[in-house]
């Protein structure tokens, strides 16, 4: 996740200050991810830095706020463009299971029940997750998101069931 991205992508929207950024960043992902404040902090005069942003003071009161520049809602929409580079073999279940394989692990068939065991939850949380929100246009994304993990899941499994098959 870039945390440069979705500044600029909840700048573009509206002026912010620090804060509100952390709480409007965690509201956008339904508080699935967590953002370190620190991380904003360094974020942001990065930003700056690089010309993306601009600080500014508010009238009524002394909280700096930030607006996106031109700059920085071309490199938004640059960033948007990039395709999305996915880890072909770097699962690190995978990689678990190829350790197993070279030491003749005697408990493979319990690393593997624990491992579908950790699917079917997730699979459950993230169906929960899903019926816990109205469907409407403002968290249309996030339904695309649940729906997307689920079936990256339950070919998880599929493929989990053709390994105790053998």
């Amino acid at each position: 996740m870039s945390v440069k991205h979705a500044i600029l992508t909840l700048l573009s929207q509206s002026p912010r200050h620090r804060y509100d950024l952390k709480v409007s960043f965690e509201s956008m992902v339904y508080k699935q991810w967590d953002l370190n404040a620190g991380q904003i902090y360094t974020t942001i005069d990065r930003l700056i830095r690089d010309e993306f942003v601009q600080e500014a003071q508010e009238k009524e009161s002394e909280l700096k706020i930030y607006r996106i520049t031109p700059k920085g809602k071309a490199e938004l929409q640059k960033w948007l463009l990039l395709p999305v580079e996915s880890s072909l073999l770097q699962d690190e279940f995978y990689f678990k299971l190829l350790c197993a394989k070279q030491l003749s692990f005697k408990n493979l068939g319990e690393m593997i029940k624990q491992h579908k065991e950790l699917i079917i939850k997730n699979i459950f949380q993230l169906q929960q997750l899903r019926n816990s929100h109205v469907f409407s246009e403002e968290n249309e994304a996030i339904h695309y998101l649940i729906d997307g993990k689920i079936l990256h899941l339950e070919a998880d499994m599929k493929w989990i069931e053709m390994l105790t098959e053998n």
